[in-house]
């Protein structure tokens, strides 16, 4: 299982993976820097010079070669959660935690460096450049399978978060999903099933419908995960063998 956080910029996802990675005691991957090793140049170079269409492909790509390891706290651009392909990949990898912050918040922590910012670099109006770029990503952000907003968090603070947010995820069930994704996706495809043990006791469209579905057949003794599955056309993108 892989951890992924995504979300827009200036919202600390460097900062938080890192230090998740350093608390899960992971290996922590950096998407962008990958793209800039693998085309021997910045990511402002390659969109000044190249073009977003040729970066998008290399994040791609990038993506797709790294979902096949497992225990790594996968830090991706702004836009790849976009990207269905690149989504699907990433949410079948493992639970994706997606890090907001107001558009005055995000300002405030780029503004310094807009020249290293492509998409933003040269607006006349760079915070109704960030409000227009949220409003557009809006939908793909909320299929993360959680959403935090770090406006007024410090890093620390995001982190401790991000991990109860986690422990669902950080027990043995998730392997019963791995081994048995190709079949879960046809009956529970697009939908957040709960695990227990080895066994799913529930599934709803939410992870909140799941769990409530699931009531009594909780309990604290046996080991339970809520996961949500890729429907087929996903899987057959993302579920690669690995």
């Amino acid at each position: 299982m892989n951890v992924i956080i995504t979300g827009f910029m200036g919202t600390g996802k460097t900062s938080v993976g890192k230090r998740l990675a350093r608390r899960l005691g992971w290996t922590f991957v950096d998407v962008d820097q990958l793209i800039e090793q693998s085309a021997a140049m910045s990511v402002p170079q390659l969109f000044a010079e190249r073009g977003e269409a040729v970066f998008r492909r290399l994040e791609r790509r990038v993506i797709g070669r790294i979902v096949h390891k497992q225990n790594q706290v996968i830090a991706t651009g702004g836009g790849a959660f976009v990207n269905p392909e690149s989504r699907a990949r990433l949410r079948v990898s493992g639970p994706v935690i997606c890090l907001t912050a107001t558009p005055q918040v995000i300002l405030a922590r780029v503004g310094r460096k807009l020249s290293s910012r492509p998409l933003l670099a040269g607006s006349g109006d760079p915070l109704a450049r960030i409000k227009t770029l949220l409003s557009q990503r809006a939908k793909a952000y909320a299929r993360a399978d959680a959403m935090m907003d770090t406006s007024s968090f410090s890093v620390e603070a995001v982190v401790e978060k991000v991990v109860d947010q986690l422990k669902p995820y950080l027990c043995k069930s998730w392997q019963y999903v791995r081994e048995h994704a190709g079949k879960l996706a046809h009956r529970y495809g697009g939908q957040y099933v709960v695990v227990v043990e080895n066994r799913i006791v529930a599934s709803g469209e939410t992870q909140l419908a799941a769990y409530q579905k699931a009531g009594q057949r909780l309990t604290e003794q046996r080991e339970t995960g809520i996961y949500y599955i890729p429907l087929p056309e996903e899987s057959l993108t993302a579920l690669v063998s690995r």
